[in-house]
């Protein structure tokens, strides 16, 4: 009974050690929420994930080459908060067409007011004191995830099928 004992002792210990970090539990086994195959070429692909990002409002940013690009979108929370949904894509010749990469962030911003003041005086010299105080608003990100919703990159991929005309 004490040789079982003392062989779980180091599992509960592990156990109780918390959450660890998340590099720690990858392990990169691919999803297919974040690629599609389409019966194209990368290039064309890209031109349609383009269309669809300038289409439903995203501001397109060119990424390193013409087969890597980011689109963006902001949203309104409320009066001193927003969120930005941002997707990164990449296109990727494969053997019988292309693979289309795509990984949605989401990332919420509030505004908070940060207040400064200064003084300047010599109390012994002469009772004279400068003060002085400047107040003003920074963007703070307050929170971001990788967007995990499978029905998200569905809706994504079939717009890019409708774009590219149901080829497929």
């Amino acid at each position: 009974m004490k040789r079982c004992a003392l062989l779980l002792l180091p599992l509960l210990l592990a156990a109780c050690g918390g959450p660890g970090s998340y590099a720690e539990r990858e392990d990169f086994q691919s999803d297919p929420r974040h690629r599609r195959d389409f019966p194209t070429a990368a290039a064309p692909l890209c031109d349609a994930a383009r269309r669809v990002l300038l289409g439903d409002g995203y501001v397109v940013l060119p990424g390193r080459d013409a087969l890597t690009f980011s689109g963006a979108k902001e949203f309104r929370v409320d009066d001193k908060g927003h969120a930005q949904l941002r997707l990164h894509l990449a296109c990727s010749e494969a053997h019988s067409g292309a693979t289309l990469f795509v990984t949605a962030t989401e990332e919420h911003f509030d505004v908070k007011t940060t207040r400064q003041s200064t003084s300047v005086g010599v109390p012994l010299v002469a009772p004279i004191s400068f003060s002085s105080s400047t107040e003003g608003d920074n963007q703070v990100k307050t929170r971001g995830e990788t967007v995990a919703a499978r029905d998200f990159y569905e809706r994504f991929y079939r717009a890019v099928q409708r774009e590219l005309g149901g080829r497929q």
